[in-house]
């Protein structure tokens, strides 16, 4: 009895600090593109692709903890139980998603907004994979949202638990979050490789995304198990697919940075970050001498 007194408090104490430290993680890059005034040596495609992948978070995780319907389909499809997705998931996928745009801006509109020098800025356009991947993406929620209009039109009133509903859409939603974590790191990892470094790419938004994910997984066991079920987990594939698949990628940016393309600097310090603008150039383009 103590014990499940104790792990709703715990849960909610993970729950605060990966939101914070997944907040804070959104700021070094942004932070770091500022202070060097360019954006070279990373690509375009990570926060454009963050922006879409953020939109369609914010707005499953606001239809799941606000919307009384979906939540009633999700009951109705999980034996009575609650999503568990918490206020802190709603607060940290807008800020995730403002954030985002406000770092893609850097990129798309460096030169004219942020004023940076434009032998600085390469990469403005995103690739046609990146492309590709948000319009598969919109095409993908459309397609489920026509297809529960169709199911809701001239019928009885729809069974949740078997018809196609509006929570479908939001699962939808959930997956393109997935689909965009799962393929926004790969450009900015063979940009590293194809560098031989990391310079440019802060290790700091690397470091806090990691533990964020930790502390994601954990709250949402200890929810699951607080409810006696594990369709907790299993329901909301969005949140626990994107604490494994950000982890492990997180691993790979720090073996790149610590291991693989670990140098010394100036100062005789080891590490893979610094400010060497000049020797890096955007993906796809040979190295040449000025």
């Amino acid at each position: 009895m103590a014990v499940h007194g104790f792990l709703p408090l715990v849960s909610a104490v993970f729950g605060w600090i990966y939101f914070t430290l997944w907040s804070l993680s959104f700021y070094p890059q942004a932070l770091l593109n500022f202070r060097r005034r360019s954006t070279t040596g990373t690509t375009v495609d990570f926060p454009f692709l963050n922006v879409l992948g953020f939109s369609s978070y914010f707005a499953s995780n606001l239809a799941l903890y606000y919307s009384r319907a979906v939540r009633r389909q999700y009951a109705a499809r999980n034996d009575g139980l609650t999503p568990t997705v918490q206020l802190n998931d709603v607060v940290f996928a807008f800020h995730g998603l403002l954030l985002s745009v406000i770092t893609a801006s850097q990129y798309l509109l460096g030169t004219s907004l942020w004023r940076f020098p434009p032998r600085h800025q390469p990469g403005t356009r995103p690739s046609r994979f990146a492309t590709g991947l948000t319009v598969g993406a919109l095409l993908g929620v459309l397609g489920v949202y026509l297809i529960v209009l169709r199911s809701a039109a001239g019928r009885p009133p729809i069974d949740p638990a078997t018809d196609w509903c509006d929570i479908d859409v939001v699962y939808a939603l959930g997956y393109v979050k997935l689909a965009v974590t799962l393929s926004k790191y790969a450009p900015q990892l063979l940009a590293n490789a194809r560098n031989r470094s990391t310079e440019g790419w802060s290790i700091w938004q690397i470091l806090l995304d990691l533990v964020g994910g930790v502390l994601s997984i954990a709250q949402l066991g200890i929810d699951s198990y607080l409810q006696r079920d594990w369709s907790g987990i299993t329901s909301n594939p969005a949140k626990f697919g994107l604490g494994q698949i950000s982890i492990f990628f997180d691993l790979l940016f720090m073996l790149q940075h610590y291991v693989l393309y670990r140098k010394k600097s100036v100062d005789g310090r080891v590490g893979g970050g610094g400010d060497e603008t000049e020797r890096l150039l955007p993906p796809g383009q040979e190295r040449r001498l000025d």
